[in-house]
Parts: C-alpha cells; sequence; structure tokens
C-alpha cells in the first residue's frame, strides 16, 4: 500500500505541476500596468499660437519626460493632434521604447534619466479656418507581448484612434485657433494725383534759323518769306513780352578764318536786327524800345567758324574716307588753315563736304524767350465748353484742378482725354475721382490706359497698387510691385505688404528702410519673432490708432506681460467696442482667457 499511495502522488504532482507553472507565467507577464502620468511630463508651451506665415502655418512644442517616470518595459507615444469641427486628425508623433521592449522602433529613453522630444509642423495651408485646436497627447502602454501587439496595431493606424483599453492616455490644449496676424498689416495711403504742370506765367521759346550765300551777310527775300520765318513774325506779332533774344552766327570754315569769324558776325548783326524789326511793327509793341544795345534784352555770341556743325553734319554721311576726315576735323593740334588744307587734299571727299555739307553752316540762328500770360479760368471754360482743340492738355488740366465740384472735374477730364488720348495724366486724375467715389472697377480701366501711356509713372503705379489693395486682388498688387521694381520705381509700403503676406519678414524690413516707426514696420518684426525691436518700431504711433493697440497688445502676449496685454486691450476695446467679439475668439490672447480683466473686457 505504500509503494502504490506513493506512486499515485508522483502521478499527480506530474499532472499538476504545469498548471501551477503556468498560472506563474501569467502573472509574471502581467505585471504592473505602466502609466506615465501628466504631472511627469513638461511641456514648453510656445510663445505664440499657430500662426499663418505666408502659405503655411507652423508649430514647435517641446517637452520633457521626467526621470524615473518610465519603466524599462514602458511604452508611450506623443501625439500632435488637429480638432476641427469636433474631428481630430493627427498630424505627427514621437514613439518612446523602455531598454527591455522588443519588437517595437521607437525612441530609446532610459528610465532614470527621463528624455526629452519636440514636435512640431510646417505645412502648406490654403484656407485657414480659426476653428482648428492643436493638442499634446500622450498614451502610455505596458511592455507585455499582448500590450506591444495593441501598441503596433495602434500606431499602424495613420489615422487617428483612440487609445486603446488600458492605455493610459492625457491631452495638453497647445494653442486655440490659427492666428492671423500675418493678414492684418494694413497700407495707409491715398491716392495721387498729376500736377498739370500749367505755369501762370509761361516762358515760350522760339527758335528760327536764317540761311545766307556764299561769303555775304544780306538776308535774301526768299529766306524773307520762308515759312518758318513768317511763322517767326507771327509770333512775334503776339507776343506781350520779350524776356530775352540770343543770336548766334556762324561761317563755313571754308576760307581764311578771321574773314569767315568777320563774316559770323555780321550774319548774327542781320539777324538781330531782323527780329527788332520785326518787334517794332509788331501791333501793340511799336512804343517799346527794342535795340541791340539793351544787354538785359538782347545777346549777340561772338561769331564763329562752324567746324562742330560740320562734324555733326557728316556724321550719317557716305563719304569715303570718313574716318580720316573725322580725325581731321577733330585733331585739336591743326589750325583752320591746315585742316582745310588736309580735306582738300581728299579731294573726292572735299567735293562732296563742299556741296552738300558746307552750305547749312553760313548761318544765323536766334532764340526768343517771351513772357505768355495764360488764359484765365473763364476763357478756358469758354474754350472747353466749346471742345476747341486750342487749349493744351496742361491748360485744360489745370482748369479741372480749379473746378468747384468732381462731376465739373470728371467732365473736363474726359473732354481731355478724347483730345488727348496719349496724355497719362488725365486717365489718372479721372482715376483718383473714381477711387474716391468708390468706382474701383471704372478706376482700374482708367489706370491702366494711364499704365499704357506711361508704363513709369510713379503717381500711376501707386495707384494700381493701392486700388488693387482695396480690391484685396493680391495677385494683381504682385505684378503692379514688380512692374515697378522693372521700372526703377519703388512702392516701399505695398512691396512690404506683400513680403509680410508670403512670409519674408526680413524683406518687409528693408523695403520699409528709413521709416522705422511705420506700423508694419512693426508687424515684420513681430511675426519675425524680434518682438523688443518690435515694441520700438511702435513708439512714437498714434496711441488712438487700433491698429497699433492691437499689435501692441500682442507683443505683450507673446512677451508673457500681462500688464501690458491689460493696458493695450482697454485702450483698444474704449477706441473701438466692436472688437470685443473677436478677441473672445482671438488665439494671441487664447492664455489670457481666464484672467479677471480679459472676462470684464469682453463681456
Amino acid at each position: 500500500m505504500q509503494k502504490n499511495e506513493l506512486m499515485r502522488l508522483n502521478i499527480l504532482n506530474k499532472v499538476h505541476f504545469p498548471f501551477w507553472f503556468l498560472a506563474l507565467v501569467i502573472l509574471a507577464s502581467c505585471g504592473k500596468p505602466f502609466h506615465l502620468e501628466q504631472s511627469a511630463v513638461t511641456i514648453q508651451m510656445p510663445t505664440e499660437p499657430v500662426t499663418l506665415h505666408g502659405d503655411h502655418t507652423e508649430l514647435q512644442v517641446a517637452y520633457k519626460v521626467a526621470p524615473k517616470a518610465f519603466v524599462p518595459k514602458g511604452v508611450a507615444v506623443a501625439r500632435l493632434i488637429k480638432i476641427q469641427n469636433n474631428e481630430t486628425t493627427e498630424v505627427c508623433r514621437d514613439i518612446w521604447v523602455g531598454p527591455k521592449v522588443k519588437g517595437l522602433k521607437g525612441r530609446s529613453i532610459e528610465p532614470a534619466k527621463g528624455g526629452e522630444g519636440e514636435l512640431g509642423f510646417k505645412l502648406p495651408t490654403k484656407e485657414v479656418p480659426n476653428s482648428n485646436e492643436y493638442w499634446l497627447e500622450m498614451v502610455s502602454f505596458y511592455g507585455s507581448s499582448s500590450q506591444i501587439k495593441k501598441a503596433k496595431d495602434f500606431l499602424e493606424d495613420k489615422s487617428y484612434r483612440k487609445a486603446p483599453e488600458k492605455a493610459q492616455q492625457f491631452r495638453v490644449k497647445i494653442s486655440e485657433g490659427v492666428s492671423l496676424l500675418s493678414r492684418t498689416g494694413r497700407v495707409i495711403s491715398t491716392p495721387k494725383t498729376l500736377a498739370s504742370g500749367f505755369i501762370a506765367d509761361t516762358i515760350e521759346p522760339f527758335e528760327a534759323t536764317i540761311y545766307f550765300e556764299l561769303n555775304k551777310s544780306v538776308i535774301r527775300e526768299s529766306e524773307r518769306k520762308k515759312k518758318e520765318i513768317l511763322q517767326l513774325v507771327d509770333f512775334l506779332s503776339k507776343t506781350k513780352e520779350i524776356l530775352k533774344i540770343e543770336v548766334n552766327g556762324y561761317a563755313s570754315p571754308d576760307g581764311e578764318i578771321q574773314f569767315n569769324n568777320e563774316l559770323a558776325d555780321e550774319r548774327a548783326t542781320e539777324a538781330g536786327n531782323f527780329v527788332i524789326n520785326a518787334l517794332r511793327s509788331s501791333q501793340g509793341l511799336k512804343d517799346i524800345q527794342y535795340d541791340l544795345d539793351n544787354s538785359k534784352l538782347y545777346v549777340q555770341n561772338k561769331g564763329t567758324e562752324d567746324w562742330k556743325g560740320l562734324l555733326r553734319g557728316i556724321e550719317f554721311a557716305r563719304i569715303s574716307q570718313k574716318d580720316q576726315v573725322r580725325s581731321i576735323i577733330e585733331n585739336p593740334n591743326l589750325s583752320s588753315a591746315e585742316k582745310q588744307s588736309q580735306l582738300k587734299g581728299m579731294r573726292e571727299s572735299w567735293e562732296i563736304i563742299a556741296e552738300d555739307y558746307l552750305p547749312p553752316l553760313r548761318r544765323a540762328n536766334m532764340v526768343i524767350n517771351t513772357k505768355v500770360p495764360p488764359r484765365t479760368f473763364e476763357e478756358r471754360m469758354q474754350l472747353i465748353r466749346m471742345k476747341s482743340p486750342e487749349l493744351s492738355a496742361s491748360e485744360m488740366l489745370a482748369t479741372a484742378e480749379q473746378a468747384m465740384d468732381a462731376s465739373g472735374r470728371a467732365e473736363i477730364l474726359e473732354l481731355t482725354k478724347a483730345l488727348y488720348p496719349s496724355d497719362h495724366r488725365a486717365y489718372n486724375n479721372l482715376a483718383v475721382l473714381d477711387i474716391e467715389a468708390g468706382r474701383l472697377e471704372t478706376a482700374v480701366r482708367n489706370l491702366d490706359a494711364a499704365a499704357e501711356a506711361a508704363p513709369g509713372s510713379p503717381e500711376v503705379l501707386h495707384n494700381q497698387a493701392w486700388v488693387a489693395y482695396l480690391q484685396k486682388d493680391w495677385s494683381k498688387l504682385n505684378l503692379v510691385v514688380k512692374r515697378a521694381q522693372n521700372n526703377a520705381q519703388k512702392l516701399p509700403e505695398f512691396e512690404a505688404l506683400m513680403s509680410i503676406r508670403s512670409g519674408k519678414y526680413a524683406e518687409a524690413v528693408m523695403a520699409l528702410n528709413g521709416k522705422s516707426q511705420d506700423p508694419l514696420v512693426a508687424l515684420a518684426l513681430c511675426l519675425n519673432r524680434d518682438y523688443d525691436a518690435a515694441a520700438k518700431a511702435l513708439k512714437g504711433l498714434d496711441r488712438q490708432n487700433p491698429d497699433v493697440l492691437y499689435l501692441s497688445a500682442v507683443i505683450a502676449a507673446r512677451s508673457k506681460n500681462s500688464s501690458g496685454v491689460q493696458r493695450d486691450l482697454e485702450a483698444l476695446v474704449t477706441s473701438d467696442p466692436k472688437v470685443k467679439n473677436s478677441l473672445r475668439t482671438d488665439p494671441e490672447f487664447a492664455s489670457f482667457r481666464q484672467e479677471t480683466f480679459f472676462k470684464n473686457l469682453t463681456l
């Protein structure tokens, strides 16, 4: 019996041992659950909300896992998630694994030391909804085989999934909404008119030339009846006041130089007498003493052989040995006689010069400057009503400037366009009236016509940029800015605005170089995270300006200056109470929403 009993016990032992062993294995495999608590993770909150920079948004979040918070078989997933309209999306992730975790790739962490991580993104953005929220989410698993499998399944799905059962999870809100600070830039400007250029007393010059026969200084009758000379006489007959008469006499450089210079002087004197006699016979000027001895009125320059005139005359001439002829004429070491001798030695060339290019040099040139009094406003209006082409474009523009009302100005400018279709000033000034009246589409058409007539006009380019800005047509504004640069023109405010909208903040500051106290400079510096320089740029600006107050409050918020935020927002709400609604949801001030002053301000 004792032997049988012993055998039965041995059999029982052999049967039950594996069950006990399996139970121990199961208990050992379960272990204590790993929970990475929120208190063990330090998150460095960003100094600014998610902000639209050019065509993208970006965010960086740094965090630390405390020493001894992790376990050797622990697994943790740090996820940056976006919540929009109750829909959650994973943006990026970090996977942390303890040193004893097998079969799962991730960043190794030593439990005794803890770890540091950073999550962030820079993503293209076309439409920016303000309802976006960004959170840092931590999910932790214990590293058992079953939990590792759950972690793998959880991580394989690229779309957002909730943490599996028994996994530890917590979230911390990082940013609420997307800041559109880069879209708050404004240009403070007005449209630019083009001046008529009409001067009350206009200095009007008239120039004419009398030609003489070889070796003579007598004015031929054929010259007196020449169209140009008759126009001169007619001009003098209508003149009210002569300011200056200047006469130059010339001789062709053939013959003895002294004789030629004397002949040139005689020709000048004859031309001067011709002008004086014409003045004395003019209606209304008979009794005025015009004479050649009045040095303030009459200037007669010393006559000369005209070698320079000959050089200009043969510039495009077809003569043999042209380069040698030019070299002789330009040689300062040769006298007039020596030049003539060498040229005459080039017989073929000289014959052409003597026949075609010397006769036009035997002349006297007269320039008469007169003061022409302008027509009165009434006289000009009468001609405008008659639609007379007698008025110049400048006179019509000046009349439009003097018109009492906008409709009268527009009527005159429309007529100016019709009479002078290539004068860009009328188109531009009509566009200014359109802008002031809110007719932006009409302004665009007038400015396009003005730009076609004068592509490099600074005023037209400025006005085109201003209209594109008012219409929020950023592609058109960009084209105008580039067109201005191609025409060596500057549109600094608009260049800065486009640089800010495209995320090029340093370029915006450079574009406004010399305008350090412009709100756009402060905005560019703030977006470039240079908050001290941005605050300095706002100093001295109008503290009643809502844009200045808002930007100052943003700089204070990003600098964690609570008193500055309170001061600027109180002033902002006082100047514009309607801003309360936007402040309630503005992500720039999300961290101040629980402050008493903020709640009171936005009630």
